[in-house]
Formats: C-alpha cells, sequence, structure tokens
C-alpha cells in the first residue's frame, strides 16, 4: 500500500516516513502543493496524508486542485494542529480530520480503517 505523505516540516515528514514504512507502507514523502500534482500525474497513491498549512498552499487549495485536474483525490487524511481544521475540511468531502498531536498507534489505526473501508487492504 502506498500512500503520500505532504507536510512540509521536514521533521515531521521524514518521521511520518520511517512509521509507515515500519508498518510495511510504502511512504511518499512531498513537501508541496507543486511535488504533489507532479506525482499524482504519474502515480496514485492508496492514501493521502494531508498537512492542512504548508508554506506554499493549504491543504484545501491542493485538495481541489487536485480534483480540478483529476476529477477525484485519493482517501485522504487531514493532519492539523489548527483547532478550527475540522471546519476548514468541510469542502474537502470525504477528508478524515486529525488533530496534531496524534498518537502513532492512533494514525495507523485511522489508516487502516480507512483503506479498509475504501477496499484498498
Amino acid at each position: 500500500m502506498s500512500i503520500l505523505v505532504v507536510e512540509d516540516d521536514a521533521s515531521i515528514r521524514e518521521t511520518l516516513g520511517m512509521v509507515l514504512e515500519a508498518y510495511h507502507y510504502d511512504a511518499v514523502l512531498v513537501d508541496s502543493g507543486e511535488k504533489v500534482m507532479a506525482y499524482l500525474r504519474t502515480d496514485w497513491p492508496d492514501l493521502m496524508l494531508l498537512d492542512l498549512n504548508l508554506q506554499d498552499t493549504s491543504g484545501q487549495e491542493i485538495y481541489a486542485n487536485i480534483m480540478a485536474e483529476f476529477g477525484r483525490v485519493p482517501p485522504t487524511v487531514v493532519l492539523s494542529a489548527v483547532q478550527s481544521g475540522a471546519l476548514s475540511i468541510r469542502k474537502m468531502t470525504g477528508a478524515i480530520f486529525m488533530s496534531k498531536p496524534y498518537g502513532i498507534e492512533e494514525l495507523v489505526e485511522v489508516i487502516e480503517k480507512n483503506l479498509k473501508t475504501r477496499g484498498a487492504a
């Protein structure tokens, strides 16, 4: 299973990559909206972990850009430290919100549940 991690904080991105690989997921790590779009033009992940606030854009913009270009979006878990983040994703149909900080077990549980629900696991 491949998981696209969209996170501009290098330490968080690398940690997520190591955790996902420890759970036998293929982690693809990117740090910008531009890199997300480039990746999706050649490959499609089973799930996307998307930071809500990136330096170059927002998670909502990335989500909208993916929908506009491809007509669909990978199953998405939005990660954010912003308390109002759950409200911010209302237009991101089907996305699941997880508030930072979160536990590794909690994150893996959400990923596995989402993959099973969508028939990817």
